[in-house]
């Protein structure tokens, strides 16, 4: 069954089309990748199917109407465009910000987490010391954190090592595994054949 459902979905800005009738559709429990060159509308996708963007055309979650400012029908966990991270505090307690807001999350479970994208587990780590690649590391816990029903993140390997984005696509197909719905802008052809059940290319606005 379909969890996410695009139908004629359309967006303007002052005038210029930057989405063009987009229709797709994403079964449940699969990874779908949207593909093709940046600035061609995959986060703007992303960010209509997730209710961000106000748009023409018709969007569903779960059989529920997105609207902008109507709360979301299923818990999501996002990362778009870039991390975001809190530069004056750990990874820890960036992803314990996050926790408080997620029921049943524990410590030991955001320790694990951090051990498993290799990045430190102390207070006194500053994220502002950190790496592009461990803030990408850490802006992809944050969006992970709670295996939510739908996770999505755009471009996900930028700024990643090989070794790095081979953890990455083990651990995405484990999300999977475990029920998650994943939806992944990338133009990284190679992470995209390695985890993609479904690949959606985007160009000039719309879904070919």
């Amino acid at each position: 069954m379909a969890l996410i459902q695009m139908k004629n979905v359309s967006k303007h800005f002052d005038h210029q089309p930057v989405l063009r009738d987009v229709s797709l559709e994403i079964e449940a429990g699969t990874i779908t990748a949207l593909t093709g060159i940046n600035g061609f509308g995959k986060t703007l996708i992303l960010k209509a199917m997730l209710g961000l963007i106000k748009t023409q055309g018709t969007i569903r979650v779960k059989q529920t109407s997105i609207k902008v400012g109507q709360a979301y029908p299923i818990t999501a966990g996002i990362m778009i465009e870039a991390p975001s991270v809190l530069p004056d505090f750990s990874a820890l307690t960036n992803l314990q910000l996050i926790a408080d807001l997620i029921p049943g999350v524990t410590e030991g479970e955001l320790l694990d987490l951090l051990t498993e994208f290799d990045l430190p587990t102390s207070h006194s780590a500053k994220v502002r010391h950190f790496s592009l690649g461990m803030k990408q590391k850490l802006g992809i816990a944050q969006a992970v954190l709670g295996e939510s029903e739908l996770i999505v993140l755009d471009e996900p390997t930028n700024a990643l090592d090989a070794a790095s984005i081979k953890k990455l696509v083990a651990y995405v197909k484990s999300l999977r595994a475990g029920g998650s719905t994943l939806v992944i802008a990338s133009h990284d052809q190679a992470f995209v054949a390695a985890v993609a059940d479904q690949q959606l290319r985007v160009e000039a606005g719309t879904v070919r």
